[in-house]
């Protein structure tokens, strides 16, 4: 039986693979050696081989047998099929959830975007992964007050690779601002209680999300 130590020691490096992972600072296909990996984190090599099993699980990794561990890679395909679930789910989604979403949770997720708007304006350095993070949330809100529940299911069971496509569709200034304003206008959509309007604002986004990823990582 693992001891406490080694539970402990084995999340600390799921998280750190997890962050670079999300971060890009580990870009897709990179080997991850379990030496490398257990100098580098500070830990032995068996709590770093039980954290690269579950991230396989969860979808953040891939591990070839007699090859090791490689970040999972993106293909086209992926990112063709994902977008064409969230485009069909998505704004069906919003059209039950846009009169269910409490007052206060869509008074903080526009404080939070204005807040971004305010900083992108003022020349503040902006993380792309916080966008992103604001960007999942906001989704998954919505996804979570459909009256149908099994759309936020289907859509967390994809939550790696929207996550991760999350991050790649915002990696430059312009990719922020254009991504900041398109959610003040869903959530301008949420206040007013505009199911259509939510519906086909949020339909568009998703067309605009996949079509940045298709032309900075597939179409150059």
């Amino acid at each position: 039986m693992a001891s406490k130590n080694e539970k402990a020691s084995w999340i600390k490096v799921y998280d750190w693979i997890r962050e670079g992972i999300d971060s890009c600072a580990l870009k897709m296909g990179e080997p991850l050696p379990e030496t490398f990996l257990a100098n580098e984190i500070g830990v032995s090599r068996t709590p770093v081989r039980e954290a690269l099993r579950v991230l396989e699980q969860d979808g953040y990794i891939k591990i070839v047998p007699l090859k090791g561990a490689f970040v999972s890679e993106i293909s086209l395909e992926d990112v063709r099929e994902i977008y064409d679930i969230r485009k069909l789910l998505e704004p069906f989604a919003a059209l039950s959830a846009a009169n269910r979403i409490p007052d206060g949770e869509i008074k903080e997720m526009s404080a939070e975007w204005e807040q971004l708007g305010k900083r992108v304006k003022n020349g503040e350095h902006i993380d792309f992964s916080s966008v992103a993070d604001s960007d999942i949330r906001l989704h998954f809100t919505i996804a979570k007050y459909a009256t149908n529940r099994r759309i936020g299911a289907i859509l967390m069971s994809y939550h790696v690779q929207i996550k991760r496509f999350q991050r790649l569709s915002a990696q430059s200034l312009a990719d922020i601002q254009n991504s900041i304003n398109q959610h003040i206008i869903i959530i301008d959509c949420l206040k007013r209680r505009d199911p259509k309007a939510l519906h086909n604002c949020l339909y568009e986004h998703v067309v605009n999300s996949e079509g940045y990823i298709m032309k900075d990582y597939f179409l150059r």
